[in-house]
């Protein structure tokens, strides 16, 4: 293989990934992966992409000066067929099974190694009680349902002030892809305002193994960055005969709104009036949407 090769060769690999993260942004899929505020992100990735692989094309038809620069390490490629081979497998096998596979959806599997959302919030509010109250502070203790209050804290009434104004001031809550994660964080922030009030919600169907045979998680993967640090934002639904509904499926719910205890955290509970199997949406997750402007 000689320096054109190599150079011609990298700029293919380079137009590879330009098109793989092309084709997965006009297709959407993208939403798969990242959250909507990330897009410019992607769209500068794709400039910078295209931008490469032309250079790296047009190098690989001059000859370089093959001149040492006394630096004492040799910068030519290797002559070894076998290990460019290796090396450019690592960046070619990445984009053919992006080009070739569908795309994988979270779903409970994943929710059952990320845990419900409260699991993430109670280890968070653990570490802040640890780090803020003497070993002998009896009412500080984890398990006590004691919430401390830090001024440089945002609650959730600061991030979505219009929505929490609505939801005073409605009777009936429906949850929809814009007001998912917002909805469900003041509603966990303040349960007593909200108790009895009818809801609309939809989601895939989560257990979590010491789950009753009534009573299961209707919720969304909720994407703040990508879906690494994604979380299962969801209601807990009790009622008779909920073993017909498996993990995964999706449901739309609707019901009236209770609170109940669950491993020292007060959560909404809907009673059902209506639970209907429904498609799985084109757009899975929900993301964030914060109405905070500071």
């Amino acid at each position: 293989m000689n320096r054109q090769f190599h150079q011609f060769f990298r700029s293919v690999i380079l137009f590879g990934f330009f098109l793989f993260l092309l084709k997965i942004i006009l297709s959407g899929d993208i939403q798969k992966f990242i959250a909507p505020r990330m897009m410019p992100y992607m769209y500068f990735t794709l400039a910078v992409l295209a931008i490469l692989a032309i250079i790296q094309y047009f190098k690989s038809g001059f000859e370089e000066d093959d001149d040492s620069c006394s630096c004492g390490h040799d910068h030519d490629y290797s002559a070894s067929r076998l290990k460019s081979t290796g090396i450019y497998l690592l960046f070619i096998i990445p984009i053919m099974t992006g080009m070739m596979f569908s795309d994988h959806i979270l779903g409970s599997s994943a929710a059952a190694n990320k845990g419900f959302k409260y699991e993430m919030r109670s280890a968070a509010t653990k570490e802040n009680i640890d780090e803020q109250t003497a070993p002998g502070d009896d009412e500080a203790q984890p398990g006590n349902n004691v919430i401390l209050e830090n001024p440089g804290v945002l609650t959730p009434k600061d991030l979505y002030p219009e929505l929490y104004e609505d939801m005073q001031e409605n009777d009936k809550l429906v949850l929809h892809k814009d007001n998912y994660i917002g909805t469900i964080s003041l509603l966990e922030d303040g349960m007593d305002d909200y108790v009895g009030k009818e809801v609309v919600t939809h989601g895939f169907v989560f257990r979590e193994n010491d789950f009753p045979s009534d009573q299961m998680v209707v919720g969304r993967f909720g994407i703040s960055c990508c879906v690494a640090d994604g979380g299962v934002y969801g209601m807990l639904v009790e009622s008779e005969d909920l073993n017909q509904y498996k993990n995964d499926t999706w449901v739309e719910v609707r019901g009236v709104l209770e609170k109940v205890e669950f491993n020292g955290w007060e959560l909404p509970l809907i009673i059902p009036t209506e639970i209907k199997p429904i498609e799985a949406p084109d757009e899975p997750y929900v993301y964030e949407k914060l109405e905070y402007t500071g």
